[in-house]
């Protein structure tokens, strides 16, 4: 006695097999697909997958949540202290936005350019005779907004500083060297 396969939907003798369930089916009962697999309901996830998808979303919703509430590196847990410092150049303008961690982003730039903003932590030491002392974090432009003369223009003062120290650009300052500011 041999069995006969016949379509899923009815007794005819099938044409065809599903090629994403493997079903048999007949001509009347589907084309590339089978009619079950034709169905809008079979394009849903199964109940399984939905719970598991679900499941990995509240862990990874957790861990965000641990990691954003974590105690610093420091050991004081109850402050976490988020870096508002940084360095805004007009001249290029740029705007900067703080971000944590001492960060600044241009805005509008979604964060394909960081700039790392470094905190002061003594007042820049201008001496009486016209120098200035390069801390980290200084730039010319800022060096210039706090010790230009009023009565000179924020370029005019990068450029003066440069001619004055014989730098070959205003980037060309290190930490510790001694500046001849303009008069």
């Amino acid at each position: 006695m041999s069995e006969t396969i016949t379509c899923f939907a009815c007794d005819e003798e099938p044409t065809q097999q599903c090629s994403r369930c493997g079903r048999p089916y007949c001509d009347e009962h589907g084309a590339d697909f089978c009619d079950v697999c034709l169905e809008p309901t079979s394009g849903l996830p199964s109940f399984s997958v939905y719970r598991g998808s679900l499941f990995a979303l509240i862990i990874g919703g957790a861990l965000a949540l641990w990691l954003l509430i974590q105690p610093t590196s420091d050991g004081d847990a109850n402050v976490r202290a988020l870096d508002f410092t940084a360095t805004v150049e007009a001249s290029a303008g740029a705007v900067l936005t703080p971000g944590a961690g001492g960060n600044a982003t241009p805005a509008g730039a979604l964060g394909t350019t960081t700039a790392q903003a470094t905190p002061r932590p003594t007042p820049p030491s201008t001496s009486a005779g016209g120098t200035y002392t390069v801390v980290s974090g200084d730039i010319l432009s800022t060096i210039c907004e706090e010790n230009k003369p009023a009565e000179m223009a924020l370029s005019d003062c990068v450029d003066e500083i440069v001619r004055l120290n014989g730098l070959s650009s205003p980037d060309d300052i290190s930490v510790g060297e001694e500046l001849q500011l303009p008069q």
